[in-house]
């Protein structure tokens, strides 16, 4: 009887639902998965607050932060601050000079000045008034969301290197630098990073690797050989002007005690391209990439996208013989929305022979640091790196099953299709078949 009830039921319900008109069903259809479809930007939280995925944390087994922190004033020391799906970078540098590349993303909890008021300290062991040199690699919000707040705290005071793109929201201040066909992008947070960028007297100066009076940072009154001398190079962008602001980024190589760290913002494959035609010419001061050429560390451009790293950027970068002992940085967020770092990029640094332990992320290690010092075992200078923590994300299993909010979405709106559009469909043909 309860059967036939139920069933009796649901035919009623769907020939409810078969008369109202297709259009109407469509438009609720839509609506209902367009909604379900928005909530995937916050499908973190909402799996969060639904006590579907757990993040579980444990100890990092090798050298911890503050290990690598420890030592000299004349080490050279470079913080990747975890600042979720983003990019922020603080160089400590051996003569005292204290530099940012990117800001990450507008954060209300003001992660990375937190970071900065607790680990960047003045020679006398007080919190940093300034930044002698601050980077905006690009005009994304994930790179310069936050310079505005950042600098308006910490203010950079010696030369500010920006994107060659016009803050069009704003009469840019610093218009007359920009060079050949740029573009330009109207919104507000670049706009705000850079009236900060200029804010505090600092000097700017549009990133441009083929001028070799703009492309290089070095210490004053020090020359290549002398104790503390390092180089600061920008490599790229080597083009005035791309379609994809991400290309804009520069690739910045690192120098110090014959160790080398290259950085770089979201540069694509296009721009990618660009510097490793540059370097395969081997002409000027691209000369240096020969076939010996190797940095220690990468950090690997766009968060690990599939876009960016491309093998021949990497192979550029190292050598055979090197990547086994070469650090890799990602800089992403735990489980974000874009799949960072894609599973094709870390397969390719497999392929070529990176190491996965000599892999650092901070969706999973948190804040990462690195440090080139005088190594007293080996009698020379080295890079140390390290982490506090490894954070792994598990799903919770609900019943017998493991199940994530994206999956509910997809089923919701395959059920919501089924029920609005198919079935109605279905008992609509079955009628007329039984008035015929």
């Amino acid at each position: 009887m309860a059967k036939n009830y139920n069933r009796k039921a649901e035919k009623a319900a769907a020939k409810a639902v078969s008369k109202i008109p297709f259009v109407t069903r469509l438009i609720i259809f839509l609506v209902i998965a367009a909604g379900l479809a928005i909530s995937l930007f916050w499908q973190n939280e909402i799996s969060a607050a639904l006590g579907l995925k757990r993040v579980d944390e444990s100890e990092y087994g090798g050298m911890k932060t503050e290990t690598v922190l420890t030592g000299s004033g004349g080490d050279l020391n470079l913080h990747f601050v975890d600042v979720g799906q983003g990019d922020a970078c603080v160089v400590e540098l051996p003569d005292g000079r204290n530099m940012l590349i990117d800001s990450g993303e507008k954060d209300s909890k003001d992660k990375l000045i937190h970071y900065i008021d607790e680990n960047i300290k003045d020679d006398g062991g007080k919190t940093i008034t300034h930044f002698d040199i601050a980077v905006i690699t690009h005009s994304d919000s994930d790179h310069c969301g936050e310079m505005k707040d950042v600098l308006s705290r910490f203010p950079v005071t010696g030369v500010f290197y920006r994107p060659n793109q016009e803050a069009t929201k704003i009469a840019d201040p610093g218009k007359a630098e920009l060079y050949g066909n740029y573009n330009g992008k109207n919104t507000a947070t670049y706009a705000d990073a850079i009236t900060a960028g200029y804010a505090g007297g600092a000097k700017g100066v549009v990133t441009n690797a083929l001028n070799d009076e703009i492309n290089v940072i070095k210490p004053d009154g020090l020359n290549d050989g002398d104790e503390g001398y390092y180089e600061i190079n920008f490599y790229a962008p080597v083009k005035d002007s791309y379609s994809d602001y991400n290309n804009y980024s520069p690739v910045i190589i690192l120098e110090y005690g014959d160790n080398r760290v290259a950085l770089s913002g979201d540069a694509e494959k296009e721009a990618e391209a660009d510097f490793v035609a540059k370097a395969e010419q081997k002409e000027g001061r691209y000369a240096i990439f020969d076939d010996t050429f190797t940095v220690q560390a990468i950090k690997l451009g766009h968060h690990g996208s599939r876009t960016s790293s491309s093998e021949k950027y990497l192979k550029t970068m190292t050598t055979q013989e090197s990547r086994k002992d070469v650090r890799i940085i990602i800089s992403c967020g735990l489980d974000n929305k874009y799949g960072h770092p894609h599973k094709e990029v870390l397969e390719r640094l497999d392929a070529l022979g990176f190491k996965q332990e000599n892999i650092l992320r901070t969706d999973v290690n948190g804040d990462i640091a690195m440090s080139i010092k005088f190594d007293e075992a080996s009698g020379e200078y080295a890079l140390f790196f390290g982490a506090d923590v490894v954070r792994t994300q598990k799903t919770v299993s609900l019943g017998a099953i493991d199940i994530t909010w994206l999956e509910i979405v997809v089923t919701f709106i395959v059920i919501a299709g089924v029920v609005l559009l198919v079935l109605p469909i279905f008992m609509g043909g079955k009628r007329s078949g039984a008035k015929k």
